[in-house]
């Protein structure tokens, strides 16, 4: 029986909608079982399932925490659930709360695994070819980032493309201003000179970012802090397209009839751009199954999110990262 625990706080939509996605997703999976936790009056959802225990907390962590300020929330309920992930009674831990305080968090309680030189946030993107995902990271974790870290997110990418994404020997490559070798920030240049003596990692040189979604390429390494401009800036054009295609549709009587003629193909479209199905970032690299979703999380992003975790726990990708980096030690 695999456990996660749920950090039911820090959501835009509040414990009532996660509730939902939580409920949704244990009806489908009768192999999993939740602690929640969080305000008890807010959770009467949960009241009476025999699979869900609830630690009641009304404290919230603040959006905006340091590390002084999270250490100093022990009964937050983002530190409770990071908590039980450390104790041992659970396997994973969920939040939509506080991007920084669970970094923080998880960095502090769990600690990286050894070998690890820092955690990268790892999130599938989607790609031209259907069904097929781009696995990035890091995304934010950090902001800067050494050459050692940027070859560990490469481990840790791979890990994640072959155990989760189902990739046999994923293709990896350096997110970069240009294709050729001599391209990108120093660290991205001394990575590249380490990556391509790497003989168990299909290394394949830099992309840029308006190739890294063609579906050719599955994992793509970047620091932190370009890493995240990528994420938000993939984000708002989608957004953006979304919005014109809508527009485009509603000028006149011909280009609504023109929506009924391609209809099929405009809702494959939403559905292949639709993040919420991705089930949010994970912390890769840490002595635990982490995953930070979207702070405006619905049920429908939630019961990804849930269903996330149980994949990882099922596929035990914390051991593996520990023997691949135990490996690479020796």
């Amino acid at each position: 029986m695999i456990k996660v625990a749920v950090d039911m706080m820090g959501s835009d939509l509040g414990p009532e909608e996660l509730a939902k996605g939580v409920l949704d997703y244990l009806a489908e999976d009768k192999e999993m079982e939740v602690i929640a936790v969080g305000d008890e009056s807010r959770l009467g959802l949960f009241k009476g399932n025999p699979r869900i225990e609830i630690v009641d907390t009304k404290e919230v962590l603040p959006m905006e925490t340091s590390v002084v300020k999270f250490l100093r929330a022990k009964n937050s309920s983002m530190y409770k659930a990071i908590e039980l992930v450390k104790e041992g009674k659970a396997q994973a831990v969920v939040t939509a709360g506080s991007t920084g305080g669970f970094l923080t968090g998880s960095t502090i309680l769990l600690k990286n695994v050894e070998g690890v030189k820092r955690a990268g946030f790892c999130s599938p993107f989607p790609t031209l070819v259907k069904g097929k995902s781009a696995y990035i990271l890091d995304i934010g974790a950090s902001n800067v980032n050494t050459a050692e870290e940027l070859v560990g997110f490469a481990r840790l990418g791979k890990i994640y493309a072959e155990l989760i994404g189902g990739i046999k020997n994923p293709s990896v490559y350096l997110l970069s201003n240009g294709v050729e070798e001599g391209k990108g920030l120093d660290e991205s240049k001394q990575a590249y000179a380490v990556l391509k003596q790497q003989k168990d990692i299909n290394f394949k040189g830099n992309t840029e970012a308006r190739d890294s979604l063609s579906g050719e390429k599955d994992v793509i390494v970047s620091s932190g802090y370009p890493g995240n401009i990528f994420l938000k800036a993939s984000e708002g054009m989608a957004l953006m397209m979304q919005t014109l295609i809508k527009r485009a549709f509603k000028k006149n009587i011909f280009s609504k009839i023109g929506y009924l003629m391609t209809k099929s193909g405009i809702k494959e479209m939403k559905e292949t751009m639709d993040y919420k199905k991705t089930g949010g970032a994970i912390l890769l690299g840490i002595n635990g199954v982490a995953i930070k979703t979207h702070g405006n999380s619905n049920a429908k992003f939630f019961y990804y999110s849930m269903k996330l975790a149980n994949k990882m726990v099922r596929a035990d990708i914390v051991n593996v990262i520990k023997k691949e980096f135990a490996t690479n030690q020796e």
